[in-house]
């Protein structure tokens, strides 16, 4: 197949061609995105066969997003130096032999790294993925395809649990890793069937540049995931972790403005302001999402006694109002207005929020379902429409780097998400439980009768930690309701951001055309340096 610089591929008539590259790009994406999740399940019993505390398999996770991010970031740089074609494919063969490696491990040392090994691999799939896609249609299209992409990347983190849950029980912990020899053997052969070749750039490396990047994405990353356990800014590592994050993405940015294309990322993109919101709209919308994942099952089966089964049957109904969201979208947006579909979808999923708060203890399976369908509905709604709206002024020789950053922002907000949700929790519940054990009066007649229905043969110890199970049950959903509200008032706030966004047609699309330009610091810096070389 002949190669072709980025810029001048050209969409692809509808047929056959085509509609292998969207199952082609859905394959890889979702083989991607379910193997960030797939481990959470068979963590206990990784710890147990490897000799690991509860705290330490946890890196398992945490190096992989390390790995995922950094990758994330240099997609477009490495797509130009190898092309396109020639970085999928050496990214789905490393990410099968590193996952192979994973189950080979005999120590939790090994794992770790050959984790860390697997998500540098896997850390191009998801934006190569979304940046064929766009390339394969018109514009006019792109809404209506990228639903399938994104099915892919937000259905893996909620397939991966259950997929490693059955796995780690009926077979081996192992076979989460060594899955995925079969899945990326059908990956290759789609690749080298489909995929179209783009020509690679000879081009230097910004190594300082690199090397500032990776400081600042793997000390935030860390910081995230264990800052929980290390109990956040009381931890010296924390906030060692987070000063030389911030002073990292501080040379990161003013190198980026400084020496423009040069640098390893292009700052540059983020002048676009339909790019900018896009990335900060759908890193919010998908952090909402994964606050849905966290808060239903501990509110199912921590909070309600259900079966794990019986959780899985509902938040799997979820995943229909995810699917019915995403085919919808592309459609609505030939019907309505973009602003008028993005407000719409931003009152779907608050309507949904607010009504998973108004749950109860006495909530039944079918009850707890409509709720959850609406917000992820509501989700998928706009997810695809901005997705595509996002590259509406790049051009296409910049959707590499495009879809890297776009997909960059959109990972570190889930992980500030889901931080945001655990410590909101774990804060809360303990607020809570302080809270209700501080009303509880002795002499109250309800608090007797239910000692005394306990039966004369309950010691009263027994007696009293039946009552502190009770209250530690009703400060779980009590937190869990409070940041249902939480998220339904946010995302209620998110509808006022239709107001910045703009028609794309009347933005320029080149160089750093938009809210934001940079260009006359640059020739300002151009000029000193003139300056000060005479």
């Amino acid at each position: 197949m002949p190669q072709e610089p980025a810029h001048l591929i050209k969409p692809l008539p509808p047929g056959f061609h085509r509609n292998m590259i969207i199952v082609t790009t859905l394959f890889i994406s979702l083989m991607a995105s379910i193997d960030l999740t797939i481990v959470t399940v068979a963590l206990p019993y990784m710890a147990g066969n490897l000799n690991a505390t509860t705290d330490e398999v946890t890196w398992v996770v945490t190096m992989f997003a390390v790995g995922q991010a950094i990758v994330i970031g240099i997609t477009g740089h490495l797509s130009r130096m190898l092309g396109r074609k020639v970085l999928i494919m050496t990214a789905v063969i490393g990410f099968v032999l590193s996952s192979v490696a994973c189950g080979l491990a005999q120590d939790l040392d090994m794992i770790v790294m050959f984790r860390f090994i697997q998500g540098l691999f896997s850390g191009p799939l998801i934006p190569l993925s979304q940046a064929m896609l766009i390339d394969a249609v018109e514009e006019e299209e792109r809404a209506k395809v990228l639903a399938f992409w994104v099915v892919g990347v937000m259905g893996g983190p909620a397939l991966g649990p259950m997929l490693g849950g059955y796995l780690a029980q009926d077979l081996d912990w192992r076979w989460n890793f060594w899955v995925n020899v079969p899945v990326g053997a059908v990956a290759i052969i789609l690749i080298l069937s489909f995929v179209r070749r783009t020509a690679h750039t000879p081009m230097r490396t910004d190594w300082l540049g690199l090397g500032f990047l990776v400081a600042m994405l793997s000390t935030l990353q860390i910081g995230l995931n264990q800052g929980d356990k290390l109990d956040w800014f009381s931890s010296h590592a924390i906030v060692y972790l987070f000063l030389i994050s911030f002073v990292a993405a501080l040379i990161v940015i003013g190198r980026g403005i400084y020496l423009g294309k040069r640098h390893i990322i292009d700052i540059g993109l983020f002048a676009d302001l339909n790019f900018t919101l896009c990335c900060l709209v759908v890193t919010a919308m998908g952090s909402t999402f994964l606050a849905l994942m966290i808060l239903a099952p501990q509110l199912f089966v921590d909070g309600l006694g259900w079966q794990a089964s019986t959780a899985g049957v509902v938040i799997g109904c979820y995943g229909v109002g995810g699917v019915t969201g995403s085919f919808v979208a592309g459609r609505l947006q030939s019907i309505l207005s973009f602003r008028i579909s993005y407000i719409l979808a931003c009152l779907v999923m608050g309507s949904g929020w607010f009504w998973f708060s108004r749950l109860n203890e006495n909530v039944g399976m079918w009850q707890a379902v409509p709720p959850g369908v609406l917000i992820v509905f509501g989700m998928m709604l706009v997810f695809p429409i901005l997705a595509a709206r996002a590259f509406a002024n790049l051009s296409p020789d910049k959707r590499d780097e495009g879809a890297g950053l776009f997909n960059l922002t959109k990972t570190l907000g889930f992980s500030f998400g889901t931080t945001a949700v655990g410590t909101l929790y774990y804060n809360g519940q303990l607020a809570n439980w302080t809270r209700n054990v501080g009303e509880i009066n002795p002499s109250n007649p309800a608090l007797q009768q239910y000692l005394n229905d306990l039966g004369d043969n309950v010691s009263y110890d027994t007696k009293m930690a039946y009552v502190a199970d009770l209250l530690t049950s009703q400060a779980q959903l009590q937190t869990i309701f409070e940041i249902s509200q939480y998220m339904a008032f946010c995302t209620y706030g998110l509808a006022a951001l239709a107001i910045f966004f703009r028609d794309p047609k009347k933005e320029s699309g080149r160089g750093y055309a938009g809210w934001l330009d940079i260009r006359p610091f640059g020739r300002f810096m151009g000029a000193a340096r003139y300056a000060g070389s005479r």
